[in-house]
């Protein structure tokens, strides 16, 4: 345990914007990230946290730290000069310890009182705790930021052109219950995988590293599915289908910074196993679901727009949080489990459509 911990300044205060869905520095700032600095004070001990950023901000550190310490902190406004940009520092903890320090240093004291004078009335408290389930310390409060409905719009004007297009040239197919089948299965795989990205960063840290471990995840539990779906030819499908669910309800549960502590090799498995392990199931459904339908090529095309539609959805963790998108993930699999391939659609020997009736009559009929 310490007598002292300091948060300094980040440098991603002054390089990137608020609304990425992907950012460590949110989670240096999280009530959890608060609660375990307070775990760490020895009897006497204090924080110092420094921000340069945005008011609002600001104003929802020091709401967290109220909440965690139980009394409001002591803060300054430092301004700008040449020693650097300045910024918001909050002083918490032990404070009967504070005042005693700074009543024996006078030229402190006066340089605080100077730095305070800025300060009265200036947090409200009405900003939202960031949390590790809802870590966008950036947002003024739970909204999808503007830009990603731009790219929605932008989007869904492709969409318009690309049907137009394909329908003017009688290329357009009607979907069937199949193909909202794979719509589905691609929607759910892309919202598990990119919600995994999202919570890994957590215990993870560089958006290269958490990349590099959930995306060999993936890959690894798809092989794993190719491999028992080729020994096992007849697995019951309803088995998988709640198995799936079950692993998707398990990860709702668990807290990737359980795994903080541990050797970065043994964390790196931890979390990637754990955090994809609902795809092994998925991918058996999507090779069994495979197999039996005619057509491959619209199911595959089915499948990767539901996958892009999945990647939109992720979008609201901004409002929801990202335990939510679990909850979305058995929704999509509960719909692809409704719309699935009938038991006897085995797919014909070639792309040519089966003959009918008075064909078959013809052919077999001297």
């Amino acid at each position: 345990k310490y007598d002292l911990i300091v948060f300094g300044l980040l440098d991603s205060h002054t390089t990137t914007g608020g609304t990425a869905t992907t950012r460590l520095d949110h989670y240096v700032y999280t009530r959890q990230s608060i609660e375990q600095a307070r775990r760490l004070l020895k009897e006497g001990g204090v924080v110092v946290l420094s921000f340069e950023g945005l008011p609002h901000v600001a104003d929802r550190i020091h709401g967290t730290l109220e909440q965690v310490f139980g009394h409001p902190p002591k803060s300054f406004t430092i301004p700008a000069s040449e020693l650097g940009w300045g910024g918001t520092m909050f002083v918490t903890g032990d404070l009967d310890a504070v005042d005693a320090q700074v009543a024996a240093h006078p030229s402190v004291a006066a340089q605080l009182d100077a730095w305070q004078v800025e300060n009265p009335g200036k947090f409200t408290g009405r900003y939202t705790i960031t949390t590790d389930d809802w870590p966008y310390l950036y947002l003024d409060h739970p909204r999808i930021p503007w830009l990603f409905y731009l790219m929605a719009g932008l989007m869904l004007l492709l969409f318009v052109r690309g049907r137009w297009t394909l329908s003017r040239e009688q290329k357009f197919v009607r979907w069937t219950a199949n193909h909202w089948h794979f719509f589905f299965l691609g929607a759910a795989f892309m919202l598990l995988e990119v919600q995994n990205i999202t919570k890994a960063a957590v215990v993870l840290g560089s958006t290269w590293q958490v990349n590099a471990v959930i995306v060999s995840g993936v890959l690894t539990m798809v092989l794993c599915a190719n491999v028992i779906a080729a020994t096992f030819r007849r697995l019951p499908r309803t088995p998988v289908y709640v198995a799936l669910w079950l692993t998707c309800v398990g990860l709702y549960f668990v807290d990737f910074s359980w795994f903080g502590t541990l050797p970065y090799l043994w964390k790196a498995l931890a979390v990637g196993a754990i955090a994809t392990s609902p795809m092994i199931f998925s991918g058996i459904v999507f090779v069994e679901s495979l197999v039996k339908v005619q057509h491959k090529d619209q199911a595959f095309g089915a499948n990767m727009f539901g996958a892009l539609v999945g990647g939109l959805l992720q979008w609201t963790t901004f409002l929801t949080g990202m335990k939510f998108l679990l909850v979305l993930v058995v929704v999509l699999y509960a719909l692809a489990f409704v719309t699935r391939p009938a038991a006897d659609s085995e797919e014909q020997p070639s792309d040519e459509p089966a003959p009918d009736d008075a064909q078959k009559l013809a052919v077999e009929t001297p």
